[in-house]
Order: structure tokens, then sequence, then C-alpha cells
């Protein structure tokens, strides 16, 4: 059930719904001895599968080594009967993704928050901490401009074990980095490409990737280059671009290889850039890089210069998965069409699981039902095998 404003937990009143999400509902609370104001994050008991509740577990135990001024803080965790809640510093402010929305950010600004989500990453990767969903609305903005990390669900230790079953997805789809869209392990170096896709956002206000469905943008992130920022919004600084490009390196070997090196290169690129420090950046919407429409006057969308080296942009059929094979030859058709539409929910790793359940048995009854096991949301598993039918 969801608690009301003047209910207890534990030690706390209830004191205001702060939001939800796929870890909980999250409530501003007040101590009732020392009356200080907290936030209180609780897992519902209709959100307790195992594999939840491992998560929760996982976030309090990964926040619990972590303490760092750009990493909001846990201050305790207990259960409140079969209620597990962990109770963490109150943020005051609001997301990146909100704030770029209610009054836009200057060039200096994105540098400087952009700069304090690398700093708080230098130290987690330090750890061995790897966060895994780096996107706007996971990075807050207090009142005085400091950054606070958020949500560390999906976040995991290098030396802990692995969380999730084989096929599983982690992470938010425009913001993941390509070794995660093909289901290998994240490091640090995912990171910073979800910190790019991010700084690359906040930059142009579009993402260096898009598509009309999952699948696409999955796709996108494995095969399609983009445009480099100072070629979509001509105010970025081209030193800045590079940055940002670099980080966005398909192999993870290319990119920055750490969050300090990232650090300093933004930052060096912020100091021999020339720019005017009240140039808001662009808000966000639906324009494509290419597009010839201008979101204001001050910052035309452009086209590739024809004096400049062409970016390659595969068309949608180029970023189509080969023809997929078995170990006894070429897939049937049947199984090809279940591996796409699976496709759109988990990404490239689908081929492996079809060709997977089609060695354990031809009946395509079992084959859907087992892959749509695969699929993390009911609505999203009910949605797969209904297009069975299609």
């Amino acid at each position: 059930m969801a608690f009301e404003p003047g209910q207890r937990i534990g030690d706390y009143e209830i004191v205001a719904k702060l939001g939800a999400g796929g870890l909980g509902v999250v409530y501003e609370v007040q101590h009732l001895i020392s009356q200080r104001r907290e936030a209180m994050k609780i897992l519902l008991p209709d959100q307790g599968t195992p594999e939840m509740v491992e998560r929760f577990h996982r976030e309090v135990r990964t926040l619990a080594t972590l303490s760092h001024v750009n990493i909001a803080a846990l201050h305790t965790a207990f259960y409140n009967g079969n209620q597990l809640a962990m109770v963490m510093e109150l943020v005051h402010g609001e997301t990146l993704a909100d704030r770029r929305l209610r009054m836009g950010i200057t060039l200096p600004q994105v540098v400087n928050y952009t700069s304090q989500v690398l700093q708080a990453l230098v130290y987690a990767h330090r750890l061995g901490v790897v966060h895994r969903d780096i996107k706007p609305s996971n990075v807050m903005i207090t009142e005085s401009g400091e950054v606070k990390l958020l949500d560390f669900g999906i976040a995991f230790q290098e030396k802990s074990s692995h969380l999730t079953q084989t096929g599983y997805l982690l992470g938010s789809l425009s913001y993941m980095s390509p070794e995660q869209v093909n289901g290998s392990e994240a490091t640090a170096r995912s990171d910073i490409y979800s910190v790019g896709v991010t700084l690359y956002e906040l930059l142009t206000g579009i993402l260096p990737i898009n598509g009309k469905t999952n699948y696409e943008i999955l796709m996108g992130h494995m095969s399609q280059m983009p445009v480099p920022p100072h070629q979509v919004a001509e105010h970025v600084p081209i030193a800045i671009s590079g940055a940002v490009m670099k980080a966005l390196a398909k192999d993870p070997a290319e990119r920055f290889q750490t969050a300090e090196e990232f650090l300093r290169a933004l930052q060096q690129a912020s100091t021999i850039s020339e720019y005017d420090a009240g140039i808001t950046m662009p808000l966000p919407g639906p324009l494509a890089a290419t597009s010839r429409q201008t979101p204001s006057s001050q910052f035309p969308l452009r086209q590739p210069s024809l004096n400049q080296p062409a970016v390659s942009q595969p068309s949608l059929g180029s970023l189509q998965q080969p023809k997929q094979t078995t170990a006894s030859g070429p897939l049937s058709a049947p199984l090809e069409d279940v591996t796409r539409k699976l496709a759109v929910y988990i990404g490239p790793v689908a081929k492996f699981v079809v060709k997977k359940l089609a060695a354990q048995s031809d009946d395509m009854d079992f084959i859907y039902r087992e892959a749509a096991k695969q699929i993390g949301s009911d609505a999203d598993r009910a949605s797969f095998l209904r297009s069975r039918n299609h």
C-alpha cells in the first residue's frame, strides 16, 4: 500500500510523496527525534519479487560504500514489517532533465554539471562501482548548483556476483553503451559513453542516436555514428565536440579510458574554447540532426558542411542484424520472426535466446513462452506474446 502524509514508518513521519520508480516509491520524511527532513525509498510488497529485493539490497550495499559530495548519501536502511526502506539525503532541487526544460542551461553550466558528474564517477569507479544508468533524470541539481548523482539501483561492484539473468538489458535505451546493448558486461567506460550521450543531448537539444522503435535505437548504438555536436548546433566549440565524440566511440578501447581522463579533456576543451558565456543551450525537441528547421533564431541546427568530412549515417536497412544461423544452418522464417520481435524488448541478445530455445524444442508455443520470460515488463511481455498472431 502507499503511504499518506502523517503516517509513521519506524522513527519517521511521512511528509509528502516525491516520486516513484522501478525500485520503489520515494517520500520526503521527517525523523521524529532529530526533526531532520530526509528522503525515504520504500520497496512496496507488490514490488517484492526476488530480483527486485536483491536489487534494492544491492543499492543499499553500494551506497553504503560511497561518500562523495556529488553522490546522494545513504543514511540508513531498515525493515518495517515486510517492507524494506532506505533513508537518504534529501536533495532540494530538480533533475538535470527538468532544469533544462524550465530555464535552459548555458554552455558553462553544461560543462560544470558534466564535470561534477564525472567527479562522482572518478570516485565511484576507483571503488569498483559502475553506475550503468547515467542520464539527465538521474542527475539532481541543488538550489546552489551542486550536482548529486542518483539511483544506483542497477549499479554493481566489480567484485560482486552478476545480478540478472542472461538476456536482460539494464539501463535506459537512449543512453546505453554498445557493449550493454550487446549483452557484454558494463565497465567504467560504459558510464563514460552514457555521460557522452547526456552531454551531446545538453549541447544540441537532441539525442545522438534516435529511432522509431527500441530495436532501431539499440542497433543505432551498435553501428550508427552520430553527427558531431558542432555540426548539429553551431554554438558548440569544436574542442568540446571532439571530447564528446571520443566518449561516444563504439569500441570501448577508443573512448576515454577513465572518467578522470574525460574530465581533464572537457575542462581543457572549455578553457581553450571561445564562446559566449551567456548562450543558452537549445531545448530538447523532435528535430533530427539533419533538419533545416531551427529551434530558435539563435541556435540553428545545421547540416554538415560539404567541406567537412562526411559522417557515416547508415540507413535503417543497414541497421538490421545480419542473417542469423544456428549450428545446423540458417534460422527458419518463424525463428527469424520471433528473434526480430524479441529484439525489440531485449536487444541483440535475442538471437542467442532463440537459438538456445530452438535447440531445446521445435515447438513454437514453447519458444514464444520461454522467450517471453526474458522480458522484464509484464506489459511488454504480453505485447510480445500477442505479436505472434501478427
